[in-house]
């Protein structure tokens, strides 16, 4: 019996408690007067492929929503949330350190246990002092359309 309640304690520690770390959810943005639309649907955009596990795309749309919605921490934690699964803990401490500036009331940065496991005083990995993360680009494409193929022919009675 005591064996049985040891594997049930140890499977907790080993599998439950780390997993609650990882399984931290994307914040969604508000509607406000002040919040940009772009910001908004961005970031919605973004949690639909986060919760696809599509993690390069939702990071696309987070950096997006971040250009035109700067100071909302929610997106930079989504843009934390999404570098720590992709295993870019230092760009993720960065974004997470901005969202807990930017929001520092908003007890879903505040009270995360990710914000906490990457900011320096809780891991020896992270220095202090990481500067503020830098501005996204959005990219655009501009696509040439064919030109319509006009030869000449004698006789066209133009």
């Amino acid at each position: 019996m005591k064996i049985n309640f040891l594997n049930i304690i140890t499977l907790f520690l080993f599998i439950v408690l780390p997993n609650q770390l990882i399984a931290e959810e994307t914040l969604t943005l508000s509607v406000k007067e002040g919040s940009h639309s772009v910001g908004y649907d961005q970031n919605t955009l973004g949690i639909n492929a986060y919760n696809k596990n599509d993690f390069n795309q939702a990071l696309t749309h987070f950096q997006v929503a971040s250009v035109v919605d700067k100071k909302k921490g929610e997106i930079f934690f989504n843009i934390g949330l999404t570098l720590h699964q992709m295993e870019k803990h230092l760009e993720s401490a960065k974004n997470f350190q901005w969202a807990l500036k930017l929001s520092p009331s908003n007890k879903n940065i505040s009270q995360s246990l990710l914000v906490k496991e990457h900011h320096c005083s809780n891991n020896n990995k992270i220095p202090c002092n990481l500067p503020k993360p830098e501005k996204y680009k959005i990219k655009t494409y501009t696509k040439t359309l064919p030109q319509p193929n006009i030869s000449s022919s004698s006789g066209g009675g133009y």
